[in-house]
């Protein structure tokens, strides 16, 4: 169990580095972050993109990129240029930069690379809140927008995966719902969730516990899970929360971001390399971590 980002630094400080490839590394606010990283000794970055383009952004920016690697992207572009670094074993890891997420994710499944995973690719959101206890993950915040049941299995199963990386022996999983009992008629979503923990019972989603449907304060507090009468392996004690959809997930997150003093680290899993999509508000703590956490994974 991590408690906080700070364990997690020391643990990745403590490794090897991680060889991270830049994809359109003429974007400031990401060289920045892959520079500083480099620094303190967590990743060796692949700079792809225009070398003019890429030096003229590090003078602007006043980013010193000496001793660095660039590469020059080929014709088929910066993605497709990254992807071929992994595949001849010079990048463990992926970063968007100056470049779409939809070009990243094309080159990703482009089967020349085999870089596609057995299942579905989607984001992970490490959290820490002051609230709670440890880290935990919440899933799925920015790619799977409306998931149905297959979908949600594999996004549990990539989260639960996550966990397993990070030293969580047997995670534990809530499948997050308004309500806590199976409501058919009205809220299919508490159907899958309550199908999903059937079939951790039976042995048929990997090494964890799971449980739901459960309300989201279940879920943190064994308190709240008591008062409403719920025995629960999991409540309290989450460490991973799976949203039902991209908006109940993307607006809790930012919620916690926002009024509390949470912090987190989000990358893209399913593929057989990690992704790092980062957001110009995230902070430079949240970009930092998210490289770290990309390493532990990778």
């Amino acid at each position: 169990m991590l408690k906080d980002f700070s364990e997690l630094v020391k643990r990745a400080e403590g490794g090897e580095k991680t060889r991270l490839a830049l994809v359109g590394a003429q974007d400031g606010e990401a060289l920045g972050a892959v520079v500083n990283a480099a620094r303190k000794g967590t990743v060796e970055p692949i700079l792809v993109g225009s070398p003019d383009a890429v030096k003229k952004t590090a003078e602007v920016e006043g980013i010193d990129i000496d001793g660095y690697e660039i590469v020059e992207p080929g014709d088929d572009g910066d993605a497709h240029t990254a992807c071929q670094l992994v595949v001849d074993g010079r990048a463990q890891a992926l970063m968007k930069g100056r470049v779409s997420t939809g070009d990243i994710l094309r080159a990703v499944l482009d089967k020349r690379y085999n870089l596609r995973g057995k299942g579905l690719i989607s984001h992970v959101i490490l959290l820490e809140n002051p609230r709670y206890h440890k880290l935990f993950i919440m899933t799925d915040v920015a790619m799977v927008v409306k998931p149905d049941l297959k979908q949600k299995i594999e996004i549990t199963k990539n989260a639960v995966e996550v966990m397993h990386k990070l030293g969580v022996e047997k995670p534990k999983v809530g499948m997050i719902c308004a309500v806590e009992k199976v409501n058919y008629e009205h809220m299919p979503d508490t159907v899958d969730a309550a199908i999903i923990s059937q079939m951790s019972v039976r042995g048929q989603m990997g090494n964890c516990i799971i449980d739901g449907p459960l309300a989201f304060d279940n879920a943190i507090s064994k308190t709240a899970a008591e008062i409403k009468g719920i025995d629960s392996p999991v409540a309290g004690d989450i460490d991973i929360a799976v949203l039902p959809d991209i908006e109940a997930a993307n607006a809790l997150y930012k919620g916690l971001m926002f009024l509390s003093d949470s912090k987190s680290a989000g990358i893209i899993v399913g593929s057989k390399v990690p992704i790092i999509l980062l957001s110009r508000a995230d902070t430079e703590e949240c970009k930092y971590y998210s490289i770290l956490l990309s390493g532990l994974v990778s």
